[in-house]
């Protein structure tokens, strides 16, 4: 029999974790853990849990900021503006109606959106192993 090259196996530890972009601003959105996507990354309504439940990754030292707020409102006006401006010229309703309603339609839409959004900015600084508290260095 012939010898057999044996190949020295790599410890899974020691082997790079693949951090997939899509995947982990899915997971997030989710509101799943970027790295396993069964865990919760959010405790209550927007306060990030310090390690993942399910797979123990830490989440907790990732700071998004203003991020999640800025994209949520970005988003929301993009959705918001066009209705309103087809319900204008559709209907005509008066001004209080429109006001009424656009501003309670903003209301929910934020708030239903913001807790994703903030999941998704999660998962993204989490693929791109970022943490928040970088410093750019003066050229």
């Amino acid at each position: 029999m012939a010898n057999r090259l044996r190949i020295p196996l790599i410890p899974p530890a020691a082997t790079p974790v693949s951090r997939s972009v899509a995947s982990s601003l899915w997971r997030g959105f989710r509101g799943r853990c970027p790295q396993c996507g069964i865990g919760r990354v959010l405790q209550g309504y927007l306060k990030v849990r310090a390690v993942c439940p399910h797979c123990g990754e830490r989440l907790g030292h990732i700071k998004a900021d203003d991020g999640p707020a800025y994209f949520t409102v970005l988003i929301a006006g993009h959705v918001m503006v066009p209705l309103v401006l087809v319900a204008e010229q559709t209907w005509h309703p008066p001004i209080e109606t429109t006001l009424a309603v656009s501003l309670v339609g903003l209301g929910l839409l934020i708030w239903r959106l913001l807790p994703r959004v903030k999941g998704a900015v999660l998962g993204l600084m989490w693929a791109l192993g970022l943490s928040g508290d970088e410093v750019q260095e003066d050229l």
